[in-house]
């Protein structure tokens, strides 16, 4: 019987589970998150090579497709890129039922993007099981501005904008694999009648955002109509700012963009 349980738990029936118990299910990049890691053992006893946590961020990207009739076009895919990884344990051996908690506390890395849209932020711990099936336990978890990005999204919603769209995609950058980018639409204020839309990308650091903004134009008579179709309609801005410029942001972003032609 010892025997074909060992072949079972080798196959995954009856190994050793792992499920990570978080204290919480909403956080914000740069947030420090605290969780217990539950073990319990199969139905044998099983040598454990180490216990590992990854996270991982699904993205837009755009690959090459060929029609039926040979033409290539392009096709936007959703993939996954992993944000972050480390080893939690050394090796160890857990008997038949037996119970282990091991904790777990670490930074959600400041890149880590928003899950907005279909941007979606994946744990996962699992056991390096040797000689067998390795278990892993997944969790989704909801990454919320923190509180620099924020102030700038409540200053934006102030002045009359709506989120619309938040799409990522890969970067060259090691600091920042991800980028995100926020679009907005004027549905009030006072830049409704005057934009279009607003882009926007935020590169957090730690006490300070550095921001990329383009802002889109609305046509205004011949001229304006012959600047949209030439894309000569939009006009892009990089500007930083820190805790201390929070109460300031509202009449800064105001300024930053009607000089941009708003």
């Amino acid at each position: 019987m010892s025997l074909f349980n060992r072949i079972l738990s080798s196959i995954g029936i009856g190994s050793a589970k792992v499920d990570t118990v978080l204290q919480g299910n909403r956080f914000a990049p740069g947030e420090t998150i605290d969780a217990v890691v539950n073990i319990t053992g199969g139905k044998t006893e099983q040598d454990i090579g180490g216990l590992y946590f990854s996270l991982y961020c699904s993205y837009k990207a755009t690959v090459e497709v060929r029609d039926e009739e040979g033409e290539t076009g392009e096709s936007e895919i959703t993939k996954t890129l992993l944000l972050d990884k480390f080893k939690l344990s050394d090796p160890f051996v857990i008997g038949p039922k037996e119970e282990k908690d091991i904790p777990l506390s670490f930074t959600l890395p400041l890149h880590t993007p928003l899950t907005l849209g279909k941007t979606k932020v994946l744990m996962k711990t699992g056991l390096d099981i040797k000689k067998a099936i390795d278990s892993e336990d997944k969790d989704y978890v909801e990454v919320v501005p923190n509180a620099l990005v924020g102030s700038l999204f409540d200053a934006l919603q102030e002045m009359g904008f709506r989120l619309m769209t938040a799409d990522c995609e890969t970067a060259s950058s090691k600091t920042q694999p991800l980028i995100q980018e926020f679009e907005f639409m004027p549905f009030s204020g006072p830049f409704r009648s005057k934009l279009d839309e607003l882009e926007v990308i935020c590169f957090p650091k730690e006490d300070c955002v550095e921001v990329l903004m383009e802002t889109d134009r609305k046509a205004r008579g011949f001229i304006g109509f012959i600047m949209e179709a030439l894309d000569r309609d939009e006009t892009r801005v990089k500007f930083t700012f820190c805790s201390d410029d929070i109460p300031g942001l509202t009449d800064r972003l105001y300024e930053i963009i009607d000089k941009q032609g708003g």
